[in-house]
């Protein structure tokens, strides 16, 4: 089994592993930099979900792999809070795409506002903590819950999530 992912992230390219390894047992991780074509912190699902499906159908053609994963990160707005989220797109050979997405931990509000003014996620958590590349590490989420749950975490569950089509696909006819 090759699986493509739209991502050179380790935390990401982990947790694709850790979960495609509990499902198929061995195998081929293929991580690829492809282009989301949204914005670099998606505020709306649409935006989330189609900058997933992008890079899953990216990961896919550039490798010929059985499946492509696409990740996308967000703000999003909810009940008048915003909250960091994912969404996570599994597209097959055959083009039918799986969707999932995580729960959503609320930012602070100088988080908000500072990705509102059009700053990246990533680089406001950096500031916000004063620790380098957080996204690559505990994420937000790490940060946000202090340790109880991370990125990593959060992303093996959204994979997990977007599988389930492929897991009970006679659930989904």
């Amino acid at each position: 089994m090759k699986v493509a992912v739209g991502s050179t992230n380790p935390l990401k390219i982990r947790a694709v592993k850790n979960v495609m390894k509990k499902i198929y047992g061995d195998v081929e991780v293929i991580p690829l930099k492809v282009p989301s074509k949204v914005s670099h912190t998606p505020l709306t699902d649409e935006e989330c979900v189609e900058g997933a499906i992008n890079r899953a159908k990216a990961a896919i053609e550039k490798t010929n792999a059985d499946l492509g994963i696409g990740l996308e990160g967000g703000v999003i707005k909810r009940a008048g809070r915003y909250f960091v989220t994912g969404w996570c797109a599994v597209v097959d050979k055959e083009g039918e795409v799986a969707l999932g997405y995580s729960g959503g931990v609320e930012l602070p509000k100088k988080v908000v506002r500072a990705v509102l003014e059009g700053k990246e996620l990533g680089d406001v958590m950096d500031e916000f903590v004063g620790i380098h590349n957080v996204k690559r590490k505990m994420g937000a989420i790490g940060i946000l819950t202090n340790g109880l749950s991370n990125r990593r975490k959060a992303t093996e569950e959204v994979i997990a999530y977007a599988m389930a089509k492929k897991l009970r696909p006679e659930l989904y006819r």
